[in-house]
């Protein structure tokens, strides 16, 4: 219950923040320009979206394992995940 309400939360703030930029957006460009600003606006959000959370991810599930594969010297896959810390 507490993962769905945090996930209700985060879903609420996302869309709320988004049509004011939006709105903000298409007032402050020329009539011209309005296409080629939305879709720079929704590359930057997307790039700054997309690519950082999952390489929280990644790196907080390596922080949870307990055992990593030995493979030539070097690093493989983890055997065991500390679950009490994922």
């Amino acid at each position: 219950p507490l993962l769905l309400f945090f996930m209700f939360v985060v879903i609420l703030f996302t869309f709320l923040s988004s049509i004011p930029a939006l709105t903000a957006t298409l007032r402050c460009v020329s009539d011209r320009q309005r296409s080629f600003a939305l879709g720079i606006q929704w590359i930057v959000v997307r790039t700054l979206g997309g690519i950082p959370g999952p390489i929280a991810f990644g790196s907080m599930i390596d922080k949870s394992c307990l055992l990593w594969q030995d493979q030539c010297g070097e690093q493989g896959s983890c055997y065991v995940y500390q679950n009490s810390a994922m």
